[in-house]
């Protein structure tokens, strides 16, 4: 692997992180809205989005993850 594509791997790995960073922050704003629904059924709702976030944000820490082993070969 060439230092150029070393280099963009890292960029794509970043990008990846900083989504994940995104959604994990959506997630915490989902369960703080759950905590303080102001309708019936808000909080079950507002839970659901956060779990499918949180399942978001692992997928994109691990292709980050991914594409740093590939860089380390």
């Amino acid at each position: 692997m060439t230092a150029i594509e070393k280099a963009e791997k890292k960029i794509e790995a970043a990008a990846l992180r900083i989504s994940a960073a995104s959604q994990a922050q959506n997630a915490a704003a989902h369960r703080r809205q759950a905590a303080r629904p102001i309708y019936s059924g808000q909080s079950g709702i507002c839970e659901g989005k956060a779990a499918v976030l949180d399942g978001y944000a692992a997928r994109s820490l691990a292709e980050a993850e991914l594409l740093e082993a590939q860089i380390q070969e």
